[in-house]
């Protein structure tokens, strides 16, 4: 190989900015409105959340499915902001507005996760506690499908 270089990357340092809610966030990849930058050719492949969403309705599926696949997609939503969060903290510790949308967004994720746990079956250890088991003979795991079920069900 020559000595010439192809390129020199520059990458500027992230500020806060504004975000987006829970739901545009998981749609977008990201919550920083900023860091939004889809390509041409993709966009519009997926659809938008409301497209997606209005496909579901139309299967007519009993309404406690429903509304478990509701939670479902709330805690995933929250669950995602913490996680991009997360990351940004990871370079800009000292930032007081992430750490107090974080301290949020981690409480939200709790009730919602005690929420579900309360009302169809834990989703992992922590919330077994809030979970319900009838039959002491059993572990509250079998309220639930297995991991490899794939479905909220």
């Amino acid at each position: 190989m020559s000595e010439q270089q192809l390129a020199i990357a520059s990458v500027p340092f992230q500020q806060w900015g504004e975000i987006y809610d829970d739901k545009e966030a998981l749609h977008a990849g990201t919550i920083f409105k900023d860091l939004n930058k889809p390509f041409f050719a993709a966009s519009g492949m997926l659809g938008e959340p409301a497209e997606r969403e209005k496909s579901s309705v139309l299967t007519q599926e009993p309404a406690e499915q429903k509304e478990r696949e509701d939670m479902m997609r709330k805690i995933a939503q929250t669950c995602f902001a913490l996680d991009d969060l997360t990351l940004y903290l990871d370079t800009h510790e000292t930032e007081s507005k992430a750490k107090e949308l974080y301290r949020e967004k981690l409480q939200e994720a709790e009730a919602l996760k005690k929420e579900f746990a309360e009302k169809f079956y834990p989703l992992g250890r922590p919330c077994i506690l809030y979970s319900e088991c009838p039959n002491e003979e059993h572990f509250c795991w079998q309220k639930g499908p297995m991991p490899w079920e794939g479905a909220c069900v």
